[in-house]
């Protein structure tokens, strides 16, 4: 069936736009105008997925409701057309009303999310187990809750950076400011009376000068440094240096695992046989090296060995999540095991990142703090020592 791509005026004279499924053009109108909307522009909508990313939050409200009202018992169709008229993202909106027309000409729900780009594959996937044993209701909420502490780990970092962020930037501007107008003032008041500025100003100045007189070099060469390592560094490289960082690299690598676990968990509890799951929730390991290390492993496990035990040849991993594995696959409990080394990971992450901020933030304003009391100091000892030969 196709979608028709409208513009049309409601009750109240508002504009409004949006997709509607029809056979025809006739009925796209007929359709619209029994919903109160009176069509100006309609077009047949050309093919193709829809690639827009969608905000997480958006996502989050669409498989919650999704979830409840499957679980109400509200036919699948009408749950994507209710769906597709309350979500304000015009992606998922879209993505949702030709998810309900592929499923309309006989496609499973999974390979309807799958012709669209606004649903992260790992979702696919879970939805394509679940539709064989009707637990699709049950898998929107548990990705659902997936994807909200995603998020709310995201913002907490976010919210974490913000405080010595604006230390830095309110630094920065005063030093500038001290550099470019008082202190050439200060030059220049401090020559007329004939004798040499403090050694802190003399630094202070010549910094200044430095950087004014090659800004255009400093800036060509900062710039042409960040395209180099954006564009020419090799993402496997700039991955590997990350997982080597003191406090950083263990901190990501944290990340990756607490991710894999608990999507693994997800997948292979929702009916996922082991082969595909391990190869859907790597999709998850955004770092290259670590993806490399685990698609590895997947062929360990093909060849006949056991998940802890191809989990100990990757370099870097804890001895802790191949233990619990271990322990997972002895006592049938693999699923439970990995969520409790996912949450176990991510409690960790929580911890290392607060210790990390609390020992950042006053580092930073230490250093910040020594930086901006030498620019006073060289700015005001000239004023000092002014008021005492004018004495």
């Amino acid at each position: 069936m196709p979608l028709y791509e409208y513009k049309a005026y409601n009750v109240s004279g508002g504009r409004v736009s949006g997709l509607v499924d029809a056979p025809s053009r006739g009925s796209a109108y007929s359709k619209l105008k029994k919903q109160g909307l009176f069509p100006s522009e309609m077009a047949e909508e050309s093919g193709g997925g829809t690639r827009a990313p969608v905000p997480s939050s958006e996502l989050i409200f669409a498989l919650d409701q999704m979830a409840t009202l499957l679980r109400a018992g509200v036919p699948l169709p009408e749950t994507l057309d209710t769906l597709s008229q309350q979500v304000g993202n015009e992606s998922l909106k879209r993505g949702l009303t030709k998810v309900k027309v592929h499923l309309e000409e006989g496609e499973s729900l999974a390979g309807a999310l799958a012709e669209e780009g606004v649903f992260p594959p790992v979702l696919v996937k879970m939805v394509e187990a679940a539709e064989s044993v009707g637990t699709v209701d049950l898998i929107m909420e548990r990705y659902s809750q997936f994807l909200e502490k995603e998020s709310a780990f995201r913002e907490k970092v976010i919210s974490s950076m913000m405080y010595p962020s604006i230390v830095m930037v309110a630094s920065i501007g005063l030093i500038l400011f001290i550099l470019t107008y008082i202190a050439p003032t200060l030059v220049q008041v401090f020559s007329s009376f004939k004798t040499d500025l403090p050694l802190p100003t003399k630094v202070l100045l010549w910094v200044g000068s430095f950087l004014k007189s090659n800004f255009a070099l400093l800036f060509t060469l900062f710039f042409v440094a960040i395209l180099t390592y954006t564009r020419l560094v090799p993402r496997s490289l700039k991955d590997a240096l990350l997982l080597r960082l003191p406090v950083v690299g263990e901190i990501h690598r944290y990340v990756q695992m607490s991710r894999w676990a608990k999507t693994l968990s997800m997948l292979h509890g929702g009916g996922v046989s082991l082969i595909k799951a391990l190869s859907s929730a790597r999709e998850v390991i955004e770092n290259v090296e670590m993806n490399t290390h685990f698609k590895a492993m997947e062929d360990y496990i093909q060849k006949g060995q056991g998940l802890g035990a191809a989990l100990s040849r990757i370099p870097g991993v804890p001895p802790i999540m191949v233990q619990m594995t271990k322990s997972g696959e002895k006592s049938g409990e693999l699923e439970r095991m990995l969520n409790t080394a996912a949450n176990f990971y991510e409690k960790e992450v929580d911890r290392k990142l607060t210790m990390f901020f609390k020992f950042l933030e006053p580092a930073a304003i230490m250093i910040l703090g020594g930086v901006v009391g030498f620019v006073v100091l060289s700015a005001l000892l000239p004023i000092f020592e002014i008021n005492r030969l004018i004495k």
